[in-house]
């Protein structure tokens, strides 16, 4: 029986956190809105990829923003070359997808740690961003 070759996560680094909130939140104020951003950005060296992802949480009314939430983290892997997942896919859809849930995980318990309800950042579709990235 012949091993599958695949990727195999190395670690999961938080590199930057930025949370802020105003003093006086009105969540029930017509117009409420959030706004995701996601930035990926990935590199190889011998044998890993390094896969960093970004996301930016913007909460409030119109231009005012009562919560900005911002979190990166590098996921580190390995991997053969005879790889089952092509490296393009892995990093843009399959290692983003396993860095996610961490972020996620960050940003609901920094929004506890102020006072407010958990910030619960929907799933994201990984595939259907990196269409639209590629249109």
């Amino acid at each position: 029986m012949t091993a599958i070759s695949t990727y195999k996560l190395l670690n999961i680094i938080l590199i930057e956190s930025q949370f802020k909130r105003q003093p006086n939140i009105h969540f029930e104020e017509e117009g409420y809105h959030n706004n995701i951003d996601i930035n990926l950005e990935n590199q190889t060296s011998d044998n890993k990829i390094f896969i960093t992802l970004t996301v930016d949480f913007k909460a409030g009314v119109g231009e005012k923003e009562d919560i900005e939430a911002m979190a990166k983290m590098l996921g580190v892997f390995e991997f053969e070359e005879a790889s089952q997942i092509p490296l393009k896919e892995f990093a843009n859809i399959n290692g983003p997808a396993i860095i996610f849930p961490f972020i996620r995980e960050h940003i609901a318990s920094c929004s506890v740690k102020a006072g407010i309800n958990p910030i619960l950042l929907p799933p994201i579709n990984f595939v259907k961003l990196l269409k639209d990235k590629e249109k």
